[in-house]
């Protein structure tokens, strides 16, 4: 997947780091009013007659601890909404792009991707709703042809520190024959 078709990096990884922060915030809330939950349960299940002593437990600070809570909470969970449908878009964009360089189109009557064969026979591929599905359809129907090294070169991305080796030209019988 290329970076021009993805957001930007620094902008996905805010989004990233906020939802991890939100996610952290919720949870030591969470553990801060379990805590004050259990104080009040004990004060109140308490066999005394009167609250010996009332400041022991904030009320006020559960109440805001919920309200913390379901502000990070919220925040984290719409942000990996978010993200979800980011990745969807991205996946729906590659797979459009993948189909139309292969030829394929989304018509209106017959509805949905389509692609004609060299043969001349027009398969239909799959809704226009869900290119991904007309995508793996089309990768079925498309020829297959036998790697060549460059191929393979290009899908392995070469280590940092090593650069890519130049390759000679193959000798073929006519530049064999010319020397």
């Amino acid at each position: 997947m290329s970076q021009s078709r993805t957001m930007p990096a620094p902008a996905l990884k805010s989004l990233v780091e906020s939802t991890e922060e939100a996610k952290e915030l919720a949870k030591d809330e969470i553990k801060a009013l379990r805590k004050d939950l259990l104080a009040l349960e004990r004060l109140l299940s308490s066999k005394k007659k009167g609250l010996t002593d009332p400041d022991a437990v904030s009320l006020h600070d559960i109440v805001h601890g919920a309200l913390e809570i379901f502000r990070t909470a919220s925040l984290a969970l719409e942000n990996e909404r978010l993200m979800e449908q980011m990745h969807d878009a991205v996946e729906r964009s590659l797979a459009e792009d993948f189909l139309q360089s292969h030829g394929a189109t989304l018509l209106k009557e017959p509805e949905g991707w389509h692609w004609i064969s060299p043969k001349g026979v027009m398969h239909h591929l799959g809704p226009g709703e869900e290119p991904a599905k007309a995508m793996a359809k089309l990768k079925r129907h498309l020829p297959r042809t036998p790697k060549t090294q460059a191929d393979a070169a290009m899908d392995e991305e070469p280590a940092p520190e090593e650069a890519p080796a130049a390759t000679e030209p193959k000798k073929t019988a006519k530049t064999k024959a010319k020397k």
